[in-house]
């Protein structure tokens, strides 16, 4: 059984299903002729969601094994991402105070044409 953060790959199917009918919805609620569309789109997913979680297709519950995997580059990876998130988190910092912040000041108009 493959896990992703201790999580099974059901859950991040279910979260892209979800995501996708939400967008879906809010686009077609900007739609004249779809804006009943998102009703039956809510329907279906709801109706997915039941099937995928109520017929599993492998068991919750791992089989024991004696093979033990250890992770080698768990510590290298934790740090780079520690990395990535304060540059990404700093960037962002940045961009808000020396982009975001500057005043754009009005001109005046030289000509009197309108």
């Amino acid at each position: 059984m493959a896990l992703i953060f201790g999580v099974g790959t059901g859950l991040f199917v279910l979260a892209i299903l979800w995501a996708l009918a939400i967008l879906l919805c809010a686009v077609f609620s900007r739609a004249d002729k779809l804006r009943g569309a998102s009703f039956g789109l809510v329907f279906l997913v709801i109706i997915i969601t039941l099937i995928l979680v109520f017929i599993p297709r492998e068991d919750s519950i791992p089989q024991p094994s004696d093979i033990r995997i250890t992770d080698q580059t768990f510590i290298p990876r934790v740090l780079m991402l520690t990395l990535f998130g304060l540059f990404a988190f700093l960037s962002l910092i940045f961009m808000f105070s020396l982009h975001w912040t500057e005043p754009i000041h009005a001109k005046p108009i030289k000509s009197k044409r309108f």
